[in-house]
């Protein structure tokens, strides 16, 4: 355990008697003290505002340049140096080859990943609904991508995993497939069977990458999902900060296969992703986060989910709303977080947008997202009955006194368009211009745009615009779902290429 407070014991040594004359400009948390002395006389400062100032003056202590030598580099492993220590302790804790820790967030670590496993024009097998940052790996690396349509479950209003049947038919019909990148668990806790996958790859010698953004606590108690770094997949990403007491920004990619860590490092040197002033800070909070989830995890896990479990039975016992468990299970929804609690809010009338803006307006409840129909109650090793029981009492209230006239829509998501070109060469093709919706249709977009719900890129740049395509995205925007990507917020318009 030692390890573990590696950057601890180099950064409190750093307390006593430093001068420092390197980055950052605050010395140590000391400019925020003249800050506060500067202004406490100002009228009108924000309540709490020098309070804020205090706590920064004390986390600026421990905000170190990486010119000091002695707490290591994330463009460089080295053993001897406190953050290569806490690596070594990061990769025993999940029992991998190795761990390369990120202060900016996993994505970044998505789009090194692919790179690293990749050459440009290579073929890619990715879900549809991959992060966008795989997305952004694709332009820069010039990578074919080959899309998995993933499973969707209308009656619980969500889109489920793919599974290794949908792997292989895809697998036979492109077999110059050089990697494959899939979501475990997805947002709402759905995952599929990741072993058969990574055996079914394993098998056929083609690289796995995971985005496993959402299960960095599995391997923590046995309720939970299998977690992704204990099957055969090459590279796996993880948000420590969304799950763990950790850090914003705070995640790590996991390393399965060796042969994987120097192209890597490669990519963290000299493709420009990672910040040369990565915070030390968000790297402590990172370890401390990991070492509560080894020392404290299985007990606070099982707090957690005692909890889950009560608001699930609690929340089918409100009339309106209901929830689903492992009864739902179906091709591409092999497991479940039970951690996450998706409320279908249907029966009351209303939109998961609608309930979900008077959980935060009312009660000071704020959901991890909403949909059409369901809004999704995201819990952690943090959270206990106390939590729990106030989130249900709002619902309760809710769905008392209220009944709306919110018809649920049914949409479907449209065929895939035809890919014309590449996104690369889509993102660099000129000239384009601007059509009309309707004047559009069977042009070559220029646009990438994702639908809120269901959260999955419904046209990439590069790709046909269609009728169903266009009618589909109107639909979200005209219920109140959200457009990322448009170029038009009113969504009237749309960029194409000229040929």
């Amino acid at each position: 355990m030692k390890q573990g407070f590696a950057l601890t014991e180099a950064q409190l040594e750093l307390q006593d008697d430093v001068i420092e004359c390197c980055t950052p400009g605050h010395r140590m948390g000391r400019g925020f003290t003249l800050l506060e002395q500067g202004l406490w006389f100002e009228p009108g400062l924000p309540k709490g505002y020098l309070q804020m100032l205090d706590d920064f003056e004390k986390i600026g202590r421990y905000d170190h340049s990486m010119s000091v030598l002695e707490l290591g580099s994330l463009f460089a492993y080295n053993p001897e140096t406190a953050l290569g220590r806490a690596q070594d302790y990061l990769a025993g804790v999940y029992g991998v080859k190795f761990v390369w820790p990120s202060t900016n967030g996993t994505s970044i670590l998505n789009i090194m990943a692919l790179m690293s496993c990749t050459h440009p024009g290579d073929s890619v097998l990715l879900q549809r609904d991959s992060h966008v940052s795989v997305y952004s790996a694709i332009v820069h690396h010039n990578l074919e991508p080959v899309y998995l349509k993933p499973n969707y479950a209308t009656d619980l209003g969500l889109p489920l995993g793919v599974t290794s049947q949908d792997l292989e038919a895809a697998l036979n019909e492109h077999p110059d497939i050089k990697a494959v990148f899939l979501t475990y668990p997805n947002y709402y806790g759905v995952a599929t069977d990741l072993e058969a996958c990574a055996r079914l790859l394993h098998q056929r010698g083609i690289r796995l990458i995971v985005d496993s953004a959402h299960g960095a606590h599995y391997r923590f108690h046995p309720d939970l999902p299998l977690s992704a770094e204990q099957t055969s997949t090459a590279l796996i990403t993880q948000s420590q900060h969304k799950t763990c007491s950790t850090l914003s920004q705070g995640s790590l990619a996991l390393f399965n296969e060796e042969s994987l860590i120097q192209p890597f490092y490669e990519w963290a040197n000299l493709g420009g992703f990672v910040s040369t002033s990565f915070s030390f800070i968000i790297l402590q909070a990172l370890v401390l986060g990991v070492l509560q989830l080894e020392k404290q995890g299985r007990t606070l896990l099982q707090n957690a989910l005692e909890a889950a479990y009560w608001a699930r039975e609690q929340v089918n016992q409100i009339p309106g709303l209901k929830t689903f468990g492992l009864e739902a299970v179906r091709p591409g929804f092999s497991t479940l977080d039970p951690l996450r609690v998706t409320v279908d809010v249907s029966g009351l009338g209303l939109s998961g947008f609608e309930v979900c803006e008077r959980l935060m307006r009312e009660f000071n409840i704020y959901p991890e997202l909403a949909t059409f129909q369901n809004v999704l109650l995201m819990f952690t090793l943090v959270d206990d009955l106390r939590v729990v029981r106030r989130v249900v009492q709002a619902l309760r209230r809710i769905a008392a006194d209220t009944r709306g006239h919110f018809q649920q829509p049914r949409l479907e998501l449209p065929p895939l368009p035809a890919m014309r070109l590449w996104p690369r060469a889509a993102l660099h093709h000129r000239p384009r211009r601007i059509l009309p919706l309707h004047q559009a249709i069977g042009q070559v977009s220029a646009e990438t745009i994702s639908a809120y719900p269901p959260g999955s890129a419904i046209i990439v740049g590069g790709e046909e615009v269609t009728a169903e395509v266009v009618e589909f995205l109107q639909a979200v925007k005209k219920l109140g779902g959200s457009l990322k990507g448009a170029s038009d917020p009113q969504f009237g318009h749309i960029q194409v290429l000229e040929s």
